[in-house]
């Protein structure tokens, strides 16, 4: 079991594109451009951070964002033509969909720009030189792990919470706990799955409503950021803080104050910084025709009460401001 820990408490600033950014992209070698998921998000906001120091670090490699402020496909599909249009050396994208976002990235792809995905691939392996993320399967089976330990192995239901299904990222992290628990918690039974659109108040709706229908509730699984957020707050309004053991996926400042205070028994922490980092050394490595893993796993580890403040934890840290612009 992983015995780590990280925290993160914010986003960062995510910009458009600008007059002075495109001067700088016009005097470099390479030019990067990521596009988040949706802008404002502590994770996203990381990678861009990594991606953003490690340009500067490289030199001769010109860095930017832009992004929607929507989760959606028709919020990021203009983002991408848009900046297909400028014509960088590569796209760092965090897709919206693995299926719906392969036309505008195709036609980048066919224009001679390199696609480096991040935290999540497209169902269309020949669009894009790699993706980097988490091992998510392995991510559910730590928190089923840790799901096990908490409840003492009890019986129970446990109740998991997604954005949206046909998500192969937030797919794995389920299956991964589902498997687990299967396996070694066999006294455990997962509730059918409840889609939450990634709001907070549907989150919390949706705890409160399981707690009220089933009164063995032992345990809540959330897998996005959104999902861990509502469900605290859901079991604080049904008086089940710490009797129903809350476990997250990813980080934000409410859910690192709940798992210093307890509220939230454990959380998966990926790590985007380096996610970044090493996105853009594979967009120039892919620009000077090297070859690069199509496949790349980056590791995370397990946030809890007694390892959140650990020095160790530091590079796992989500950035609330990054040492240069991004």
């Amino acid at each position: 079991m992983a015995t780590l820990a990280a925290i993160a408490a914010g986003a960062i600033a995510v910009a458009s594109a600008s007059a002075s950014t495109h001067a700088q992209a016009a005097s470099s070698k390479y030019s990067v451009v990521y596009i988040p998921g949706l802008t404002g998000n502590p994770f996203y906001s990381t990678v861009a951070c990594g991606a953003a120091v490690e340009a500067k670090k490289l030199g001769d490699v010109s860095f930017s964002t832009q992004g929607a402020a929507t989760f959606a496909v028709n919020a990021q599909t203009p983002i991408v033509e848009a900046v297909t249009a400028r014509h960088p050396t590569a796209i760092m994208i965090s897709n919206d969909d693995p299926t719906a976002m392969i036309p505008p990235l195709l036609k980048a792809q066919r224009a001679g720009i390199k696609i480096i995905n991040i935290d999540g691939d497209l169902t269309n392996l020949s669009v894009g030189v790699t993706n980097i993320q988490s091992d998510d399967l392995l991510g559910g089976q730590e928190a089923g792990e840790e799901m096990a330990e908490l409840t003492k192995d009890a019986a129970g239901t446990v109740l998991i919470e997604d954005n949206s299904p046909g998500y192969l990222v937030s797919e794995q992290r389920r299956n991964g706990l589902i498997d687990y628990l299967k396996q070694h918690d066999p006294k455990a039974t997962v509730l059918p799955i409840v889609y939450t659109d990634n709001s907070v108040a549907t989150a919390a709706a949706d705890v409160r409503a399981a707690a009220a229908a089933h009164s063995n509730l032992i345990g809540v699984y959330t897998v996005e950021t959104n999902n861990t957020q509502g469900a605290l707050t859901g079991l604080e309004a049904a008086h089940l803080t710490g009797k129903v053991k809350l476990i997250g996926f990813d980080t934000s400042s409410p859910i690192v104050a709940g798992i210093r205070s307890g509220k939230v028994s454990a959380d998966i922490v990926q790590y985007p910084y380096g996610e970044g980092m090493l996105g853009l050394q594979d967009a120039v490595l892919a620009a000077e025709g090297k070859k690069v893993p199509r496949e790349q796993h980056l590791p995370f580890v397990v946030a809890t009460q007694a390892n959140i403040n650990t020095a160790t934890v530091q590079k796992f840290i989500y950035k609330t401001s990054c040492s240069v612009p991004v």
